[in-house]
């Protein structure tokens, strides 16, 4: 296996990052998961956003330009043969080497890592029939910034992550402290009430994902109303229909959550919808998506 540090592709057992960087010192770092189509990155320029939106919110140093780091990410995925296959893409970037102690400014040069796998995607049959959800006891932490960035600060994730494992579910829905639905442990989460596409708002804490505004975008286009929002359980019960969103998996229904099912049980119109325009995107081989613009502004 190949990656790429610091612009070098070098076999994984030579990739070395000081124990000195910030990024395992105090988690200063932020990072990209995406997946390929056609062997290029899915909606770069979005993901390239958010990343440098992000590295400013944070005052991190961002020296690669978009084109500079879209060759090396399909120059990794080259190295590992998976430009055919398609492969799962994470894209680190971190404060870099400095002195012990929170100031950064000793670090000079920022580390970049990316690391890709083969992708590996729920099967078949969940797309079609849909899961359970969770109700998680992980409560979703209010976000150290403006708008949450997907930081290597990922505790909370993380803590999610692990009941999910412990109570043998694929995903849940994680509360705000004050009660309000947020998002799954990995993904966003939508859900359909009186023909309306609703989402927790980004003042829930949730990260503003980039298939999230290409779900939102896609129904606005079709002239689906839509309403971002900070909703209540009770809320989520008049819902007819339910889908998380993740860069990597894409659209999956939601058809219950803790055995109870959504409305019918099934998944609905408007998820179905999204499956189709989601398959026919990957289909077109389309590797960016233009217009999705300024996340922490949203």
């Amino acid at each position: 296996m190949y990656v790429c540090l610091n612009g070098e592709i070098l076999p994984i057992e030579r990739a070395n990052v000081s124990v000195l960087d910030h990024g395992f010192l105090y988690g200063a770092g932020l990072f990209e998961t995406m997946r390929t189509v056609g062997g290029r990155p899915m909606f770069w320029d979005a993901h390239y956003l958010r990343l440098a939106e992000s590295c400013q919110a944070l005052q991190q140093k961002m020296p690669w330009s978009s084109d500079e780091l879209h060759d090396l990410v399909f120059q990794t995925v080259r190295a590992n043969e998976l430009e055919l296959d398609e492969a799962y893409v994470r894209l680190t970037v971190t404060r870099g080497p400095g002195q012990l102690g929170p100031s950064g400014k000793t670090c000079e040069t920022p580390t970049l890592v990316i690391y890709v796998k083969p992708l590996v995607l729920p099967p078949a049959e969940t797309y079609q029939r849909g899961r359970d959800l969770l109700l998680l006891e992980t409560r979703r932490s209010t976000p150290e910034t403006t708008v949450r960035v997907k930081s290597l600060n990922y505790l909370n994730s993380l803590l999610a992550y692990a009941e999910l494992e412990a109570r043998g579910g694929g995903e849940g829905i994680q509360l705000t402290h004050d009660g309000f639905v947020a998002e799954g442990a990995v993904s966003n989460l939508f859900f359909v009430v009186h023909g309306e596409l609703w989402t927790p708002s980004a003042e829930t804490g949730i990260l503003p994902g980039v298939t999230r505004a290409w779900v939102l975008e896609t129904v606005r286009e079709r002239g689906i109303p839509t309403r971002e929002h900070r909703f209540t359980l009770n809320d989520l019960t008049q819902a007819t229909e339910a889908f998380t969103t993740s860069s990597v998996v894409g659209i999956l229904p939601a058809v219950s959550i803790e055995k109870t099912p959504i409305y019918t049980g099934t998944p609905g119109p408007i998820t179905q919808l999204l499956i189709r325009k989601w398959d026919r995107k990957l289909s077109q081989k389309v590797p960016a998506a233009k217009g999705l613009h300024n996340f922490l502004g949203s």
